[in-house]
């Protein structure tokens, strides 16, 4: 018997498919406020805006109590959550990723020096509706605090399994937010590799929505649709980008997926 030939995607934000890699297409931030810390966030006075990282505004510890910058969230409805932050931890410095929520047990991660390079953090979990999330990053101890001891930037909350790169929220993100280069290859192997050089990369033509939610793109009218529930109705539009330019969406086609033996 033949080998069954996989078709695998990955989406970009360079030519190359290093600048923000990622198998999943991004989700949208269910956080507002995360590209430069507008609105209400808790323990702001202890931090400082301290540049930026590819585009986002970073926040360092300045001096005062270790407390750890966050923006409270209401979980809205039952579900697995994944949140994340991009951290930088400076040589001599211990810093804790936290994530704090109702009724449960806290969890936290120590994160040593990061070798004065920004990484990513994140916790994927169950959660239930009405529960209040807090997402932080401080200092293991209160007696070492230090001024830019600690950097943050890219906070995100975002639904399923997987956390991906950062994105505004809904009412924020405009086509310039989401990534601009599609990767494909085929193989063997049902695994999608995590190496972008793997990838055959090409500026992305088309974004394929999927009950209104963008789900992927590529630079042809054809697409692989992944993870769909089994006899199920789905609405699949598509548009066009051209640079920063995004078309009006098509109109909607409805199909349904065939149940299960």
């Amino acid at each position: 018997m033949a080998d069954k030939n996989y078709l695998h995607t990955a989406y970009a934000y360079s030519a190359d498919g290093t600048d923000r890699f990622t198998t999943v297409y991004p989700n949208l931030n269910l956080l507002d406020g995360t590209k430069d810390f507008s609105g209400n966030w808790l323990n702001s006075g202890t931090w400082y805006k301290n540049g930026t990282y590819r585009g986002l505004t970073v926040m360092s510890f300045n001096t005062g109590w270790n407390g750890g910058l966050c923006k409270t969230f209401n979980i809205p409805s039952d579900g697995i959550y994944s949140m994340s932050m991009l951290v930088k931890v400076k040589t001599g410095s211990i810093g804790q990723f936290v994530i704090e929520s109702t009724g449960k047990p806290a969890i936290i991660k120590d994160i040593p020096d990061t070798s004065g390079e920004f990484v990513t953090q994140s916790y994927t979990g169950t959660f239930t509706t009405g529960q209040t999330v807090t997402m932080y990053f401080r200092f293991n101890n209160n007696a070492t605090t230090i001024k830019d001891g600690l950097s943050v930037a890219g906070h995100k909350i975002e639904p399923g399994s997987t956390a991906t790169p950062w994105m505004p929220s809904s009412s924020e993100v405009t086509t310039a937010d989401w990534p601009k280069y599609v990767g494909t290859y085929v193989d063997t192997n049902p695994t999608s590799s995590t190496d972008p050089s793997k990838y055959d990369w090409d500026e992305m033509k088309y974004r394929v929505y999927l009950d209104g939610i963008p789900v992927g793109g590529s630079k042809l009218l054809s697409f692989d649709l992944k993870n769909l529930k089994a006899g199920t109705t789905y609405n699949v539009q598509v548009s066009q980008i051209n640079g920063n330019i995004e078309s009006d969406k098509s109109e909607s086609v409805a199909f349904k997926t065939t149940l299960t033996q």
